[in-house]
């Protein structure tokens, strides 16, 4: 039976992360199970955007170092990387690896900072050779809703395998949210990590990835099945497992389990994290739907991103990572081609300074009521 952990967490301070995610993975099997020594790991964050870790975007800090404390104490090779949503060249990753705390963790813990630059092509998709030369990929999401899969943690998280501007890509290709999920599953089942370990200390709940409201939900999760954790987080936030597409889709091919009857709950009791009334994206209801009623009001519903131009700092990461090259920043305004828009919401998960938001139309305003 696949097992899912559970370790109570009330803050960041490290000593309390570190016990936490100890405790979690030795619920597991300890750490010595998925790292042998001498093999190379890489412990792969969730590293969104710009953001500093009191904002609630990134994978905190204070976990990252946990798991990688624990990955060379079982005397792996320990490596930390990831790209980044938006236009990843080099120096953008830098900033991001500073901003995110990431880069003194790597410094202080003695460990190499990677960025997932160079690729390899498997299936079609241009994976990280970082992850495909590893012996041990640890995976470190962060809790959060997502305005197109609904939520994001451990199958998500993985889609940060892909190298740069090929996710923006893969947006343009596949723009509806089902078809989105298949591509999640085709990455997860090339990338699968051995171990994910989620931050789920402070939530995002809302109009996540990137601009939602912060919850603390006072826990840390773990397995070796991805699948698994996000079936079971699901139900954490008053949803089925299969609510979710990427879960649906991943179990559907074999790669996780999400029949709650096959997963065991272990550690801390999972009722104290129960957390109710908790806030998903406006953009979730119509899948929550009845299905042939969600297929006749797709046409009609529509969700666009709006930029505050007051907001706005002129940094142009929009700009440079929408798909379509639909937006235009300039010094007086800031304009969207709605024409050209696909609804991928990259814009609004690369924005540092929040400066975007999902606006409905008529239609979804009076149905949202």
């Amino acid at each position: 039976m696949v097992k899912v952990a559970f370790a109570y967490c009330p803050d960041y301070d490290p000593a309390k992360v570190l016990n936490a995610v100890t405790r979690v993975i030795d619920l597991l099997g300890g750490m010595e199970r998925f790292v042998k020594p001498g093999g190379k790991v890489v412990v792969k964050p969730n590293l969104l955007s710009l953001r500093a870790p009191e904002e609630g975007v990134n994978t905190h800090p204070a976990v990252i170092r946990a798991v990688a404390r624990l990955a060379k104490d079982a005397r792996g090779r320990v490596q930390i990387g990831d790209s980044p949503g938006g236009f990843a060249d080099s120096d953008y990753i830098d900033r991001i690896y500073e901003i995110s705390q990431v880069a003194r963790v790597a410094r202080e813990e003695g460990v190499e900072l990677v960025k997932f630059l160079t690729s390899r092509s498997v299936r079609g998709y241009p994976v990280s050779l970082h992850v495909l030369e590893a012996d041990c990929v640890i995976s470190v999401p962060k809790f959060k809703t997502h305005d197109l899969t609904v939520l994001t943690a451990g199958v998500k998280n993985l889609f940060g395998v892909v190298t740069g501007a090929s996710k923006t890509e893969y947006h343009l290709r596949y723009p509806a949210p089902d078809d989105f999920a298949r591509v999640m599953a085709d990455v997860y089942g090339v990338a699968r990590p051995a171990l994910t370990v989620l931050d789920c200390v402070v939530a995002m709940e809302g109009s996540g990835p990137a601009t939602g409201e912060l919850r603390k939900m006072n826990c840390i999760v773990a397995s070796d099945d991805a699948v698994a954790l996000d079936a079971v987080m699901a139900t954490v936030i008053g949803l089925k497992p299969l609510d979710v597409e990427t879960t649906k889709v991943a179990y559907q091919r074999g790669l996780g389990e999400a029949d709650r009857k096959k997963i065991e709950i272990v550690g801390d009791d999972i009722g104290r994290f129960v957390a109710k009334d908790f806030k998903l994206p406006q953009t979730s209801f119509v899948k929550l739907l009845p299905k042939a009623l969600a297929r006749a009001l797709t046409s009609l519903i529509r969700f666009i991103p709006r930029i505050d131009e007051k907001t706005c700092t002129r940094c142009r990461l929009c700009e440079r990572t929408c798909p379509m090259r639909a937006i235009a920043i300039e010094d007086k305004r800031c304009v969207i081609d709605y024409a050209k828009c696909i609804r991928c919401f990259c814009c609004k998960e690369v924005c540092p300074a929040k400066a975007i938001a999902l606006k409905k139309n008529i239609f979804t305003r009076v149905l949202w009521r």
